[in-house]
């Protein structure tokens, strides 16, 4: 099967206790963890038995890796909650990333993923100061002479979604829409496609609705 989603997060046993400090940290690794399963959808690899990856914090890291009825390979690593939230909020990203890689390097031992790729994905998103930022969508409507793009940042701390509307050298609009926590489950569904209703340029959603719509068609 193919191997599309990736992980991090504290383990949900253990740490049920504080179940703050794990949503917060489940939370801001997403970013990083995104980056990562967009590359996969395109590198497509073929893993044995399994299609997500979840690296999981916790005391006792000599655990087994195994693969879950939900085909998901569980990773136990060694983690440690107050060192964790001890770490000042500019080398998160950094802390992060390593516990994410000692993750994929155990994985590695046993099961076939690909290694060196995630972890130069990595690299290349630390380059990038962990700004997660990619095109959604970018539609032309020629009736209109009209060009409308959504793009996406992805940080630790939080999703924008920005919608741009150009009419030749003319910016027509240009903004954030969307702000939300970041985390897929909170933004997903928010937004679906752009439209053209009437005499406004419409944002929809999943679920049959409309996130935006902006009025700046000639009537």
């Amino acid at each position: 099967m193919i191997l599309k989603h990736l992980y991090l997060y504290p383990d949900l046993v253990e740490f049920n206790t504080r179940l703050d400090d794990l949503h917060v940290v489940r939370d801001q690794t997403r970013h990083i963890c995104n980056f990562i399963e967009r590359q996969l959808a395109q590198y497509k690899f073929s893993a044995e038995g399994f299609s997500r990856i979840c690296v999981i914090g916790c005391s006792n890291s000599q655990k087994e890796m195994y693969i879950h009825s939900s085909q998901a390979l569980s990773v136990p690593i060694q983690f440690d909650m107050n060192e964790c939230r001890s770490v000042p909020k500019h080398k998160l990203g950094d802390y992060y990333a390593e516990l994410l890689k000692t993750g994929l390097v155990r994985c590695a031992t046993k099961y076939s993923i690909p290694l060196n790729e995630m972890l130069g994905w990595i690299d290349s998103l630390k380059g990038n100061d962990y700004r997660n930022e990619w095109t959604f969508k970018e539609k032309t409507f020629r009736k209109y002479g009209i060009k409308c793009r959504l793009d996406c940042v992805l940080t630790i701390d939080e999703f924008k979604l920005r919608l741009s509307i150009n009419k030749k050298e003319e910016n027509l609009f240009d903004g954030i829409i969307l702000t939300t926590p970041p985390d897929e489950i909170s933004f997903h569904y928010r937004f679906k496609d752009i439209a053209i209703e009437g005499d406004k340029v419409v944002v929809t959603d999943r679920i049959g609705g409309a996130l935006f719509s902006a009025t700046i068609l000639a009537k």
